[in-house]
């Protein structure tokens, strides 16, 4: 294992902006020992970044040279205790983003630089990786390249020997898949009693429900679902549905196109009624959203959806329409006529 570590290159890598020669240089050092999972966390972090501040360009300057500043005392003191002392400052939301985003590239690969040259690190060899995003969507990628989409209040965990002998995950709530294909280790998606089986392949898989159905939505590829011993095939364009009350598990065609919708950055309404809308706020929020039987349908909406939050579009539709809207205290979402009063909540 070389005892330096080519930052100039994986910054390169990162932006894209890699040459072909730098590229050869890259893709020798990547495959030394350990260095495809050290690389994969650093790409990880800059795409995390790279989310949340879709329109922030930050100081790379300012950041290599703190970076190089902070090798350099790592090198030296090799430890991995850094303190610095508190400030309270005013910030707006915005601006609390992006600065924890950048902070977060530079002490993640600042940590990454320390153990790399630190040589040991006392970490078991059957550690869990787990990630959760909680309040928006986020994207990660596995030892083995594969990205996983994770829906808000949804997290995926996974052993430190993951690309050892098999792949095998364990999720929550709402994720979609882009497996790195590997015919001599298979992939396993664990979610509440359900398997899924995969052979290098995108599919979304849904289980944000209280009960322990699980939908699986195959975009590409193949999968099998397997449940209590009993498992089925699903070719592009199936949906495997396991009902856990009824201990039912099929597939049929489905809509998959919609399954996926709440990756994409942005979503487009072009003269949509209320009930079309509503159906992909649903799925773009994870919000459950019930529409009064006396709200009138006969209203077109037309507006680009991003980041905004839920209750902004809510306030926008509002003031367009003749609608209202209500949240309940389990953060369900009614919607009713201006003219009625608020429906009331059991």
């Amino acid at each position: 294992m070389k005892s330096t570590l080519p930052l100039e290159i994986i910054f390169s890598k990162l932006r894209g902006d890699i040459s072909a020669q730098k590229l050869v240089e890259f893709n020798g050092w990547v495959e030394q020992s350990n260095n495809r999972e050290l690389f994969g966390q650093l790409e990880q972090v800059w795409i995390s970044a790279q989310y949340k501040t879709a329109n922030y360009q930050p100081n790379i300057n300012y950041y290599w040279n703190e970076l190089s500043s902070r090798i350099s005392k790592t090198s030296v003191e090799k430890t991995n205790n850094i303190s610095t002392p508190s400030r309270t400052k005013n910030i707006s939301l915005s601006n609390f983003y992006r600065t924890i985003a950048a902070a977060s590239v530079l002490l993640i690969l600042s940590f990454s630089v320390a153990y790399y040259l630190g040589g040991s690190v006392n970490t078991s060899q059957n550690q869990i990786q787990q990630y959760t995003s909680l309040t928006g969507k986020s994207k990660i990628i596995l030892p083995d390249g594969t990205q996983v989409w994770l829906h808000q209040n949804s997290s995926i965990s996974y052993n430190t020997n993951f690309d050892s002998k098999k792949r095998e995950v364990r999720m929550t709530g709402e994720a979609y898949f882009n497996v790195t294909h590997n015919v001599d280790k298979p992939f396993v998606v664990h979610v509440k009693d359900a398997q899924v089986k995969v052979f290098g392949t995108e599919f979304n898989v849904n289980s944000v429900n209280e009960t322990k159905d699980v939908l699986v939505s195959l975009y590409k590829g193949s999968v099998s679902m397997s449940v209590n011993n009993r498992e089925v095939m699903l070719q592009p364009g199936d949906e495997g549905f396991y009902n856990s009350s009824a201990r039912n598990l099929k597939v049929s065609k489905g809509d998959v196109e919609f399954a996926k919708i709440w990756t994409k950055d942005h979503l487009r309404f072009e003269n949509k009624n209320l009930q079309y809308v509503c159906r992909y706020l649903s799925k773009w929020y994870g919000v459950d959203i019930n529409i009064d039987s006396r709200t009138p349908n006969n209203q077109s909406y037309t507006f680009t959806l991003g980041v905004e939050n839920l209750e902004e579009i809510l306030r926008i539709m509002s003031r367009m329409s003749s609608i209202n809207y209500e949240f309940n205290q389990n953060n369900q979402l009614r919607i009713f006529s201006k003219t009625e009063s608020p429906p009331t909540y059991l």
